[in-house]
């Protein structure tokens, strides 16, 4: 979003400015001429017109500006153009193709089908009536099925209204729109399924389809979800049992391309690694940059290249349908070679970001940074107020060492902040103990609270069973009283939950969920794999939401596929997920993830996220070079990498 431009936006309907507008418009050079090089603002009436008459003038030239208009030499191709959006769109009948200026990228959908199930009705090859009306575009499918288009500032709004309900439904089954894609984005439907993220070649989003709403002729709001179609296509999935028709189903889509404002990185520099790290949080997202160069510190400053990797992150804000840069975050001190930005996380008006390589030897909370412990690590808090973002808190351990990596991960759900050192040397055991120096890279997770706008550490977490190497705090995450921490080299080869370790499969990992009962934490699990083995490295990545934790094992083997198969050790570094779900204070694993074609290598389980029902799933090495959603892999673009979505049910 350079120059702090607004994305493009497209909702899902469209806009035809009648031909009364268009004349009005043309008729302008009848009116009383006005000097070219003096343009007037629009807010002020030219001389020698009425103000009710310059603001009909305004309103028919903004309505001929998102106009559609027939394409010259192709009958029954429309073109739109939206100039505050910066593309245009193309209507040939099957459906649209959308061109932003100066992109390398084109996007857009097409009707394929509708109904329930099996009893899915396909589309004609063309509608049988395309019709302008005032500011609408309608496709005429059926005598059942219209599909309408408005195109005005805010975008381009699609969407469907269907007179009747179709046949073939049966109780509890979704009423399902199947749309093919256009143009060269790939669609991957969101973990919640409320959106969907069109992404270019390189994997990075430049589309977002959301806003998903369904209402029937009572205007009852209809439960609605994207869903992955065919081909790489999208389902829009309404329940709509019980629903008085016609029914109107209408997504909004919006471009949402996150790049930092020029002024921000001195125009863009390669290998800043922007996304690094990314997290969300309603309309919040935050990006780490973690080799941004600038010296320069705290928010919005103007950056230099004055220090060599020394970090960066960034918030976007959303406000209806167009994303903006908020605010360029540094450190209040800062060095070259923090890595500022390596993690961050986001609740509500509150980032956290990790700078793992930052050297101060000072502890606790708002110390004053020296540079005497190389590598010790910091986190830093950050706070919204309106619109203005300040640094809250500088966290550091109580104790602090060289090498401990502190903020390599970090996360945050409300007044609390969790923050991994996987690098720290303690070989103490379990909550708020003295730490030593006597088990290198056992790793540590410490936990802080805010009261007010006070931070202070609540907690020091270490397993119940240590060893050097374990490397725990590698992963973390947090959702309200509940922190999890992985240990990607832990070395026991017991099973399932709760087990008395030993160190008897080198590398195997773990996970440990601590809870919070008013101030006192307690691990209320030590959670393994149902089948271990050496160097599985289960824990490199963990997610939370309410009593469901996911953990990700990058390095098992097995070559089985689908849920919970039986493993084999027949697919080296495949890679696994697993989920658990609390009962109580009881955890148990519910299910054992494998993608549905396995192959030696392709890591899934790098990261995983978890809300509600939803799972996903990353393999960074996933070697297929098919696109979209739901293809059949293959084996022809090296390390590609693929993310996997399922969903829980009863």
């Amino acid at each position: 979003m350079a120059g702090g431009t607004a994305v493009s936006s497209m909702n899902a309907r469209i806009l035809i400015p009648s031909l009364l507008a268009v004349c009005c418009f043309l008729s302008l050079p009848l009116l009383p001429a006005m000097p070219l090089t003096s343009p007037v603002p629009p807010e002020q009436t030219p001389q020698g017109l009425e103000k009710s008459d310059w603001v009909g003038i305004r309103g028919a030239h903004e309505a001929w500006k998102h106009s559609f208009m027939p394409v010259e030499r192709e009958p029954g191709v429309w073109q739109a153009r939206n100039p505050g959006q910066q593309w245009t769109a193309r209507f040939d009948g099957r459906g649209f193709l959308t061109q932003p200026k100066a992109a390398a990228w084109q996007w857009g959908l097409e009707l394929r089908s509708y109904g329930f199930a099996a009893r899915q009705k396909q589309a004609d090859a063309k509608p049988r009536e395309v019709r302008a009306e005032g500011g609408r575009l309608t496709q005429v499918w059926d005598e059942d099925v219209e599909e309408w288009f408005i195109n005005d500032k805010r975008g381009l709004e699609h969407g469907f209204t269907l007179a009747r309900r179709p046949e073939g439904a049966a109780p509890g089954t979704a009423l399902d729109v199947v749309l093919g894609t256009r143009g060269t984005l790939k669609a991957l439907v969101a973990a919640d399924a409320q959106s969907v993220y069109f992404r270019d070649a390189l994997g990075a989003p430049v589309v977002t389809y959301a806003g998903l709403k369904a209402w029937d002729a009572d205007g009852k709001v209809l439960p609605s979800r994207f869903a992955p179609g065919p081909d790489g296509g999208i389902i829009l999935r309404v329940q709509e049992e019980g629903a008085r028709y016609p029914v109107t189903i209408d997504p909004v889509a919006q471009q949402a391309f996150l790049k930092p404002l020029a002024q921000s990185t001195g125009f863009g520099h390669a290998s800043d690694f922007f996304g690094a790290a990314v997290a969300v949080s309603g309309d919040t997202v935050v990006v780490g940059a973690t080799f941004e160069d600038s010296g320069t510190t705290g928010v919005n400053s103007t950056p230099d290249e004055a220090a060599s990797g020394s970090g960066a992150a960034y918030v976007f804000v959303r406000s209806g349908t167009t994303w903006t840069q908020q605010a360029y975050l540094k450190a209040s001190q800062v060095s070259a070679g923090d890595a500022f930005g390596k993690s961050v996380a986001v609740s509500g008006d509150t980032v956290v970001v990790g700078a793992s390589d930052e050297d101060s030897s000072t502890p606790g909370i708002n110390s004053t940074p020296d540079e005497f412990a190389n590598g010790a690590g910091a986190a830093y808090v950050f706070v919204r107020s309106g619109t203005a973002w300040t640094q809250q808190a500088y966290l550091k351990a109580a104790q602090v060492s060289s090498d401990d990596l502190f903020g390599f991960a970090v996360g945050v759900s409300g007044d609390t902040v969790v923050v991994g050192a996987f690098h720290e040397d303690s070989s103490t055991s379990g909550i708020n103990s003295t730490p030593n120096e006597s088990a290198s890279w056992a790793g540590a997770a410490y936990v802080y609270v805010r009261s007010g706008t006070t931070w202070t550490q609540q907690a020091y977490l270490k397993a119940a069973q240590v060893s050097p190497s374990d490397v725990f705090g590698y992963s973390v995450a947090v959702s309200g009283n509940t922190v999890v921490v992985g240990a990607i080299q832990e070395s026991s080869s017991t099973t399932g939950i709760n087990s008395t370790p030993n160190e008897l499969a080198t590398n195997a990992g773990a996970a440990y969920v601590f809870v919070r009962s008013g101030t006192t934490w307690t691990q209320q699990a030590y959670l393994k794999a149902a089948q271990v083995t050496a160097s599985d490295s289960f824990g490199r990545a963990v997610a939370v939401s309410g009593d469901t934790v996911v953990v990700g094992s990058t390095s098992e083997d097995s070559g089985t596929t689908g849920i919970n198969s039986t493993p084999n050790e027949l697919a080296s570094g495949a890679g696994a997920a697993y989920v658990y779900v609390r009962s109580g204070t009881t955890w148990t694993q519910q299910a054992y993830l494998k993608a549905a074609q396995v192959t030696a290598g392709d890591q899934f389980g790098t990261a995983v996220a978890v809300s509600g029902d939803t799972v996903v799933v990353g393999a960074v090495q996933e070697d297929s070079s098919t696109s979209g959603i739901n293809s059949t892999p293959n084996e022809l673009a090296s390390n590609a990498g693929a993310a996997y979505v399922y969903v829980r049910s009863g």
